[in-house]
């Protein structure tokens, strides 16, 4: 739950902090002088500027150059000798309807090469605010996970503690966890992204933000979709691939509502009191020493280690003999489960026969924390996922599976081998074999377990 809260504040306050840095982009050029101008003609200035379709600062000059106009005419038909009020309607008479005239103003403002400018100015702008919406989500997300480390550690630790106690042992595993924070990052820099991408195609081409937003927001969602969905290979876990599949519509959001302010950006914070509440923060959370929910729980863990060999022992008994083994050792993580054991002398071995390695899927012992390595046989499974024959004869033998496209993460490597009495025995095994699933969300959804 803290980890829901503290996503949902980084896209609010991402999103803050991102239009605050864009408002700079959009702002709108002084009114029009129209105080010499009668309540008819003030009308049609505003009849006028509601069907320009242009950036806010080409509105504001066509104003001011249309009041010069009406101001410039009305002075020349007074000068003919009319009265004032009548000079007034011919000079609107004269710039005919007003829905009709902003059209041709859009119109005239747009070319193909300003369109070709906003097309290329647009997706440049789209990736530079995809970097800036990142690092704006990966720097509020640091300073909430320190904030919340801060408050559970030191005012509410008694309160965190007594909870943990009650509420049921949910497991998150780092490697789960890290991805999901990417990919909600990942939404940020497609929200940031696409509306910075959007305003700046809409200065630059002079065209409707609107009709941008629109084609940007669903051409842009739907390649994103396919991109992730069938061709973008990488990390996939329980919890990322759900958040992942928001990106394209976070993309959609930013660009659809490009013009509409998001929320609290229009609360202003100066920027010296947000300096100087991260460094109170960062230098609190150091001297109160490390951050975490619940430190002292974490921490003061205990399990019962006798029911992983009992677990283990209902698979293959443990082999009783001295086989001799000085080390194993092998890479940690990524898709592959590749370990090496030495053997002293292979001599040892001369009385089994079938020697090989067994590969299982495990779940964590109750009340052991990730870190700790301490894993089961998962329950349900009768046979080990894979087996490879192990081949002892050069005293170095090593075991590699494959396992990137199952979604299991948590392995248990045995070495068994069937004694003279015909019993398959474990002659050593290793529990510290996490891995991750790599590939599409679509290699994910069809994957097995």
């Amino acid at each position: 739950m803290t980890l829901l809260l503290a996503f949902l504040a980084c896209i609010v306050l991402a999103a803050w902090l991102n239009a605050r840095l864009q408002r700079s982009m959009d702002r709108a050029a002084p009114p029009a002088n129209t105080a010499g101008l009668d309540p008819e003609a003030q009308e049609f200035l505003r009849a006028l500027d509601s069907n320009l379709d242009l950036p806010a600062t080409d509105r504001a000059e066509l104003r001011a150059e249309l009041a010069d106009h009406l101001v410039d005419s009305v002075a020349s038909l007074e000068a003919e000798g009319q009265p004032e009020e009548r000079a007034m309607r011919e000079a609107l008479a004269r710039l005919g309807n007003p829905a009709e005239l902003a059209r041709q103003m859009n119109a005239a403002h747009r070319s193909a090469r300003r369109t070709l400018a906003g097309a290329a100015g647009g997706v440049f702008e789209v990736m530079v605010g995809a970097v800036q919406g990142y690092l704006v989500g990966l720097l509020l997300y640091l300073l909430v996970s320190l904030g919340s480390g801060l408050l559970l550690n030191s005012a509410f630790r008694g309160a965190a503690d007594s909870a943990a106690r009650f509420l049921p042992a949910i497991s998150l595993g780092s490697s789960d966890t890290s991805l999901a924070v990417t990919a909600g990052l990942f939404c940020v820099a497609g929200l940031a992204g696409a509306r910075r991408g959007v305003q700046t195609a809409h200065r630059l081409s002079r065209r409707s933000i609107f009709a941008i937003g629109r084609w940007v927001g669903i051409c842009g969602a739907l390649v994103l979709a396919c991109l992730l969905m069938f061709v973008i290979s990488a990390p996939q876990s329980w919890l990322a691939v759900p958040i992942e599949l928001l990106i394209p519509i976070a993309f959609a959001l930013g660009a659809l509502f490009a013009m509409r302010p998001l929320p609290l950006a229009h609360v202003r914070v100066p920027a010296r009191l947000v300096a100087v509440a991260a460094i109170v923060l960062i230098v609190a959370v150091a001297a109160t020493g490390s951050y975490g929910s619940a430190g002292s729980v974490a921490n003061s863990y205990s399990y019962d280690d006798g029911q992983q060999g009992a677990t283990l022992n209902r698979i293959a008994p443990a082999w009783s003999g001295d086989v001799g083994l000085e080390g194993r050792w092998g890479a940690i993580g990524g898709s592959v489960v590749d370990e090496t054991w030495q053997i002293q002398d292979p001599k040892v071995l001369s009385g089994l026969r079938d020697i090989r390695f067994e590969l299982w899927r495990a779940v964590p012992v109750a009340g052991a924390p990730d870190w700790v390595q301490a894993w089961l046989p998962a329950p349900g499974y009768s046979a080990p996922f894979a087996t490879k024959p192990a081949d002892v004869s050069s005293g170095i033998f090593t075991a590699n599976f494959d396992v990137g496209h199952v979604k299991t993460t948590r392995w248990l490597l045995l070495l068994t081998a069937v004694a003279p009495d015909g019993i398959r025995y474990r002659v050593d095994w290793r529990s510290e074999c996490p891995t991750s699933f790599s590939g599409t969300i679509w290699d994910w959804m069809t994957a097995t377990n």
